[in-house]
């Protein structure tokens, strides 16, 4: 009973935190396309993924999601963005025994190639382009029937214009199953289901070194001296909620994220399910408005999953248009 307390009071803590208003002009930070909602699924639903991360796409949402995991998960996305920029993740889960899961997941983006000019605009006849990779390791294990947690472990390797820096850092994730607090007749008369609130911390000591003799060597002046930066990605804590409606058809979902260097992102989602197969979707995501679908069938003994995601652009870049596939084994 006292683990429910402290339970109750993380919640009312978080949300009172989490209230104050969004305001426009934040900056960009190291690592800003971990705010880039990954995954068709997810995608779809505005970004509001917390409280359900139970697909391929949780690692890089909540891994507690993935504690309830039955069957082995292979899954993969691909995000088509504007300007030749690329982002995609490869997911590989396992459920393991007690109510737990153990898995691998690889995040990867790159900016394609960018002409490097001078300070008058020249052409140098050279291009930049930025690549990142972040490869981690996923526990996530049901501890009672109504929490969940989980941890990532990453490592973070980055690369720009003759640079290299690299990181390590760890995701939290819990998630709380809120019906499981009533009895089983109680719940059974509810009008809403499946009510989940799920709280993460993200980035914990990620922080790259970059060094860039190697550039200042083979391009500039191999007299030069070097310059050393430290450029830390935004610790990040998260705060969302997710409830099903009308026999569990209508999954509705609100997130909330604040890191230490901006303000408040929203996010928010819906999904219905027209058939026990077909999903269509909606949401909004920090100013961005999107959609999507999702169809699962059966092929032998392994369950697939197709998902679609459209993504407006926010500042002219561009729409987007996402592709995710899942297989359970």
């Amino acid at each position: 009973m006292k683990l429910r307390h402290i339970c109750m009071s993380i919640i009312l803590v978080v949300l009172l935190g989490s209230s104050l208003p969004a305001a426009e002009g934040d900056g960009g930070y190291a690592g800003a396309f971990f705010q880039i909602p990954v995954g068709a699924r997810p995608t779809a639903l505005g970004g509001a993924y917390l409280a359900i991360s139970d697909d391929g796409a949780g690692p890089l949402f909540n891994p507690a999601g993935l504690a309830g995991l039955k069957r082995p998960l292979l899954a993969s996305s691909y995000r088509f963005l504007a300007l030749d920029r690329t982002l995609g993740y490869i997911t590989v889960i396992f459920p393991a025994k007690g109510e737990s899961a153990v898995g691998v997941n690889w995040l990867y983006t790159g900016s394609g190639n960018v002409m490097e000019r001078d300070r008058r605009g020249i052409d140098l006849g050279r291009t930049l382009s930025f690549n990142h990779h972040a490869f981690s390791v996923l526990f996530a294990k049901k501890f009672e029937d109504y929490l969940s947690a989980g941890l990532n472990a990453k490592y973070l390797h980055a690369t720009f214009a003759e640079m290299t820096a690299f990181t390590v850092s760890f995701d939290f994730g819990l998630i709380l199953y809120i019906n499981q607090f009533f009895s089983r007749e109680t719940r059974d008369l509810l009008p809403v289901q499946d009510i989940r609130v799920g709280l993460t911390i993200k980035h914990l000591a990620a922080e790259y070194s970059w060094n860039n003799e190697n550039y200042i060597h083979q391009f500039r002046d191999p007299s030069a001296l070097s310059t050393d930066q430290d450029d830390a990605i935004p610790l990040e804590i998260g705060l969302g909620g997710s409830a099903r409606f009308f026999e569990r058809k209508l999954l509705a979902a609100v997130d909330v994220r604040k890191n230490n260097k901006q303000d408040p992102f929203f996010h928010a989602g819906a999904e219905y399910m027209v058939s026990p197969e077909f999903a269509i979707r909606g949401g909004f995501s920090d100013g961005r408005f999107t959609a999507g679908t999702g169809y699962i069938f059966e092929v032998g003994k392994r369950t697939l999953a197709i998902d679609y995601a459209f993504s407006t652009d926010k500042v002219d870049e561009g729409s987007e248009h996402i592709f995710s596939l899942d297989i359970l084994f």
